[in-house]
C-alpha cells in the first residue's frame, strides 16, 4: 500500500487514512505497516513466503531511518517491544512509531516512566504484546495514521477492556473525516497526532 496515510499536496482524495479500516474487515486479510526502511525490506521478504493475501502499508516519500539498533526477526502476527518501563505504555503502527518515538523521549524528560511498542502487524495484533503491556502498565496509548473507524486502535481497546478492565486505552487517530490537501507536517499538527499534540491530548484529557 504505496502513500498510506497522510499525502499532503496529492490531494484530499489521495489521503491513505482509511486502508486499516476496509483492509482489515476483509477475511484471511493479513495488513503489515513498517516502523522504518529496514523493517519494510524485511517484511518485504517474509511477504515473499507467505501464502495468503498480505499487505504491507507504507507512507509517500522517503522511509524513516531512525531505530535502526531495533530489528526483531518477523514473526507472524508478532509486534516488537523497543523500551519496556512501567506507567504509560505507547503501542504504535507503521509511521507513527517514529511519532511515539518523539512522544517517549518528551515525557522522559518531564520525569515519567514510558514505554514503546511497535505493533507491526495491525491484522492479526498481538495480543501476547497487549497482554504484556497491559499487566505492567496503567494506560496504553494507541498511535496509528489512519481514521478511528475500523481501525487498530479500536481493536486493541476493545481486547484491553475485555481482558483488562482497569486498564485505561487512550486512542491517537485520525477523525472519521476527509481531510483536505495540504502540508504533511501542518496536517498532522492540525488533526493533533504530532508528538506535541499527542502530549498535550494526554495531559489535557487527565490521561496523565
Amino acid at each position: 500500500m504505496d502513500r498510506a496515510g497522510l499525502v499532503g499536496s496529492d490531494g484530499e482524495t489521495h489521503q491513505g487514512i482509511f486502508d486499516y479500516s476496509f483492509l482489515t474487515s476483509i477475511p484471511n486479510m493479513s495488513v503489515m505497516a513498517p516502523k522504518n526502511l529496514w523493517e519494510l525490506r524485511a517484511m518485504l521478504e517474509f511477504a515473499m513466503d507467505y501464502n495468503s493475501p498480505l499487505a504491507i502499508r507504507y507512507p509517500r516519500g522517503q522511509a524513516y531511518r531512525g531505530l535502526r539498533e531495533f530489528m526483531q526477526p518477523i514473526e507472524y502476527g508478532k509486534g516488537e517491544l523497543l523500551y519496556e518501563e512501567s506507567g504509560v505504555a505507547l503501542l504504535a503502527v507503521g509511521s507513527m512509531v517514529s511519532t511515539g518515538e518523539h512522544v517517549r523521549e518528551k515525557l522522559k524528560r518531564e520525569g515519567f516512566e514510558c514505554s514503546l511498542a511497535n505493533g507491526r502487524f495491525v491484522k492479526p495484533f498481538d495480543r501476547a504484546l497487549a497482554d504484556r503491556l497491559a499487566e505492567r502498565h496503567n494506560l496504553i496509548v494507541t498511535l496509528e495514521e489512519n481514521v478511528l473507524q475500523g481501525g487498530y486502535g479500536l481493536a486493541v481497546t476493545a481486547y484491553i477492556h475485555e481482558h483488562f478492565p482497569k486498564v485505561k486505552v487512550l486512542n491517537i487517530a485520525l477523525p472519521d473525516a476527509y481531510v483536505e490537501h495540504g502540508n504533511v507536517s501542518v496536517l498532522r499538527e492540525g488533526l493533533g497526532i504530532d508528538s506535541d499534540s499527542v502530549i498535550k491530548t494526554m495531559k489535557s484529557g487527565g490521561w496523565i
